[in-house]
């Protein structure tokens, strides 16, 4: 027999889905944030010390310190899996989550396949400076999301920085003439938006316990 819910018990049920999501990702996809809001600040840093560090006949090649995103990916994978089995109960609103996030990492692999296809076709390798101010627009939409599902404030704040970030990105180029500075600018917005935020879930799900 089908069970009917009045108004009132639909919305406790779906604030039941979303406290218990959100008590997931306190106690482990936390971890996952500040892992890779490190990894990737470590890796845009890395980038900016090698296009001043390398001769000028070698700079054009300083990208190639990303493919250590591939093996972090991996340890990443790993750790999302472990949080997945201690999961003690698993709701809709983690599915979305994870269709944000899935959703996001191709776009990722598309935005660069379209990039570097564009800049090989018209050989204007300038096209590459949209990379990370476009990224981190897609950044700022996927915490954006997640700052409605999971009803979770700070980020909604880290969507702001990342999108802040994007526009900072068009300034250094357009006015500085700066595109090594976009690297450090995604560091940054890195820490602030994914490591700190993340600090504050592991803080939160300390207290919890």
């Amino acid at each position: 027999m089908e069970t009917k819910f009045t108004e009132q018990e639909s919305l406790a049920v779906i604030s039941e889905m979303i406290d218990r999501a959100r008590n997931n990702i306190q106690k482990g996809s936390a971890n996952t944030m500040i892992f890779n809001g490190c990894t990737v600040a470590f890796v845009a840093v890395a980038n900016f010390a090698l296009l001043h560090l390398l001769p000028e006949e070698c700079r054009n090649k300083s990208f190639m310190v990303w493919w250590l995103m591939v093996p972090f990916s991996v340890v990443d994978h790993f750790m999302k899996r472990g949080i997945d089995r201690s999961a003690i109960v698993k709701t809709h609103i983690d599915s979305i989550i994870k269709a944000i996030w899935r959703g996001f990492g191709t776009s990722i692999v598309v935005l660069l396949v379209v990039i570097f296809s564009a800049s090989y076709a018209f050989d204007k390798w300038t096209y590459t400076l949209f990379i990370t101010p476009v990224i981190m627009i897609m950044v700022g939409i996927a915490q954006f999301a997640m700052s409605k599902v999971c009803r979770y404030r700070p980020f909604f704040w880290s969507a702001v920085y990342f999108w802040a970030g994007a526009v900072l990105c068009s300034f250094t180029y357009c006015v500085l003439k700066r595109g090594d500075l976009h690297f450090l600018i995604l560091a940054v917005c890195m820490i602030v938006g994914f490591v700190i935020p993340g600090y504050i879930l592991n803080k939160k799900a300390e207290k919890n316990v």
